[in-house]
């Protein structure tokens, strides 16, 4: 199956990175549109650095929120993709991934995996709403642990 759309979410974390070049790659083999997702909440202060990976995609500043989302279509132009779209939107970040979906008719969103706890690992609050709600496929990328 060759996907048209693929959306991919990223918050410029290593997680979010090692998803966004996958979801290049992608894109870049299926001549595929790609639109980089980044969501950010207005507030007074900035994420702590020392909050769960998946709790930092949630960005403050809406101008960082710009430049990671960019982030993507420099990475995709360095591999020859030129059909990017790139938002950053105000909200939560998987309602904003699974607007996106729908909005331009996604047949994939790429998200990262993130955490392990205890003995056994589980998904980040953005790959498993998105895991549970997508109108598409979705393809959630080992981002946590060695390679």
């Amino acid at each position: 199956m060759a996907y048209r759309t693929i959306v991919v979410g990223t918050d410029g974390s290593a997680s979010a990175e090692r998803a966004l070049e996958q979801a290049v790659d992608l894109a870049g083999a299926e001549s595929a549109r790609l639109v980089v997702v980044t969501a950010f909440e207005r507030r007074h202060t900035r994420v702590d650095e020392r909050a769960p990976e998946d709790l930092r995609w949630m960005l403050a500043d809406p101008n960082e929120a710009e430049r990671h989302a960019r982030r993507g279509r420099e990475l995709a132009a360095t591999r020859g993709i030129t059909d990017v779209v790139v938002q950053a939107l105000e909200g939560e970040p998987a309602a904003e991934l699974l607007e996106a979906a729908e909005t331009f008719d996604a047949g994939l969103i790429v998200v990262g995996s993130v955490g392990l706890t205890g003995s056994g690992r589980f998904l980040g609050s953005v790959a498993s709403t998105v895991l549970h709600h997508a109108p598409c496929d979705v393809l959630v990328v080992h981002t946590h642990g060695p390679t």
